[in-house]
């Protein structure tokens, strides 16, 4: 960005700070450019947004507040309109849908929305707001309900299975602050298996910085995973169980092949790559990821990683890794 009063271009600053929202402080890295003749910053959109959300995202974590995708995904289960949700829940007539399109909501409503996840407790909305509804809508509600909870049980290894690789599936700043999506986590293999052969360890590591190079320009993961810092650098935390569900639900392929002196496991989509299901930022960072790191050995790609503070700071416990932490000093992805 060029200065507004000298026209060069102008030094991109990342600072710890602390920014107000609601009446509480939250320390982010604040982005800026630094005009350094006139000792001026500035911010764009782009920068705007970085900062706002890591305060907004921070605040949503503390408070139990879900987030955007998740409060539509919420309803979406239930096959109820916006309006109408608001209308179960008690709210102002248009207030689901400001919640889905980013509005914070209270931290009252925040945790209602996140309670009536489980069919149970929708069920017992319904059942409050019957005086509202028609009966051939509060009838259509709770069974469209019921039946999630019958899907439950009949498939309550697979349940159990994502619990434990999501560990509860609530945002954070482990996760980058969105909901785990396996199907992008498909996707992404599809896009780096047409042009790469990936084994399991490169895998991780292309994975590994799609994410946090995302969160660097977004404040946002992409999939929604959360990493580990183990002796072959980051990884999804539950990779094995990770891998293990998305080759059952038929979304990629592993098979075994010779490299060098030792048996790897290949891996490739079975889907499509559909770039539509991506933003603008999100297959910016997929490619470059692919241009800096698809040709490199997964030897070398290893040691690049474990010059991350991303694993240098959590190895030695075998920790999570926080994006809002790590993600802004990633030293080999800009």
């Amino acid at each position: 960005m060029q200065s507004p009063i000298t026209g060069k271009e102008m030094k991109l600053v990342m600072e710890s700070a602390k920014l107000p929202f609601r009446k509480e402080e939250f320390e982010v890295m604040y982005h800026y450019y630094l005009c350094e003749d006139s000792g001026e910053q500035f911010t764009d959109d782009i920068l705007d947004s970085i900062n706002l959300n890591q305060v907004y995202n921070q605040y949503r974590e503390r408070y139990g507040i879900p987030f955007p995708d998740e409060i539509k995904e919420i309803r979406e289960q239930y096959g109820v309109s916006a309006s109408k949700m608001s209308l179960i829940l008690g709210f102002g007539a248009n207030q689901y849908r400001l919640y889905e399109t980013g509005e914070i909501p209270s931290v009252a409503n925040g945790r209602l929305i996140l309670a009536i996840r489980e069919p149970e407790d929708f069920i017992k909305q319904v059942k409050a707001s019957e005086h509202l509804l028609s009966l051939s809508e509060t009838e259509k509600f709770e069974q469209r309900a019921k039946k999630l909870i019958e899907h439950r049980e009949k498939n309550l290894w697979e349940y159990l299975l994502v619990r434990q690789i999501t560990h509860d599936d609530l945002p954070s700043e482990y996760s980058g602050f969105h909901k785990p999506d396996f199907y992008k986590v498909a996707q992404i293999i599809s896009y780096f298996s047409q042009t790469l052969g990936v084994t399991k360890t490169k895998l991780n590591k292309l994975l590994f910085y799609a994410d946090f190079g995302c969160y660097k320009r977004t404040g946002y993961s992409i999939t929604g995973l959360e990493y580990r810092a183990i002796k072959f650098g980051p990884v999804p935390a539950e990779y094995d169980k990770l891998y293990v569900k998305l080759q059952e639900d038929g979304l990629v392929s592993i098979e075994q092949r010779s490299v060098a002196d030792y048996v790897a496991e290949s891996f490739s989509g079975l889907q499509p790559f559909d770039a539509s299901l991506f933003s603008a930022a999100e297959l910016s960072v997929m490619e470059k990821v692919r241009s800096n790191f698809g040709k490199i050995s997964t030897s070398d790609l290893v040691e690049i990683s474990h010059e991350e503070d991303a694993w240098i700071k959590n190895y030695e416990d075998r920790k999570l890794i926080s994006y809002q932490k790590h993600a802004f000093k990633l030293k080999h992805f800009s």
